[in-house]
């Protein structure tokens, strides 16, 4: 199997993930040692599940994207008192947006960080800590052969009459050139509140998408 490239024919099941959203947040905190790094991975930890987190940056400089699971802002602001009476550097930026994400990537750059992966939209491109739809392909004994993620626009521009077609309407505007799922027979299963699920058939001829 070439890398880049999702084996279509293999697709036995789609699971569709819908994502609750909430208002985000990005904390940057510079670190002196590895005890101080051990800090926060165990102060955003112990927030969730009601402050979802995601690293962005490590090393010198740590970065988080948070988003919120209720309306109580007043969380964020607990997380930046606490990071400010015990760190020297501290921005806290109550969005995620393209200039907060570049802020990160430069302070990378000048302090020697590691700029940490960040799924990013599958049409558009966009740079998505907390994609809003994710769409699962699995193979035979439900082997995960890729994860697409969608951001909120371009999943509302998708929305359709029914599930099937919402997923038909994702995956034919996917980069990867998924379009070919249009030609499958997609059987909707057992699913839950928070996932959707299609078994699916497929053509031996329609093999490979382009990642």
């Amino acid at each position: 199997m070439s890398r880049g490239r999702i084996p279509v024919g293999l697709v036995t099941e789609i699971y569709v993930e819908n994502q609750p959203k909430g208002m985000c947040a990005v904390y940057l905190v510079e670190t002196q040692n590895e005890s101080e790094t051990q800090v926060l991975t165990d102060l955003f930890g112990d927030f969730a599940p009601g402050l979802e987190s995601l690293q962005l940056s490590s090393g010198k400089l740590v970065s988080y994207a948070v988003q919120l699971r209720n309306h109580d802002q007043s969380l964020l602001d607990q997380v930046g008192d606490f990071l400010k009476k015990n760190f020297e550097f501290v921005i806290l930026h109550r969005s995620f947006d393209p200039m907060i994400y570049e802020i990160v990537r430069e302070l990378c750059k000048d302090s020697g960080s590691h700029l940490l992966h960040v799924p990013k939209c599958d049409i558009c491109g966009k740079t998505e800590p907390f994609p809003e739809t994710v769409i699962r392909l699995l193979g035979p004994q439900a082997t995960n052969l890729a994860t697409r993620t969608y951001c909120g626009t371009c999943t509302a521009e998708s929305a359709a009459r029914s599930n099937k077609e919402f997923v038909m309407a994702l995956l034919e505007a996917d980069r990867g050139g998924l379009g070919v799922f249009r030609h499958m027979d997609l059987v909707r299963t057992r699913s839950s509140k928070k996932r959707v699920a299609f078994r699916i058939k497929s053509d031996p001829a329609l093999h490979f998408a382009a990642k």
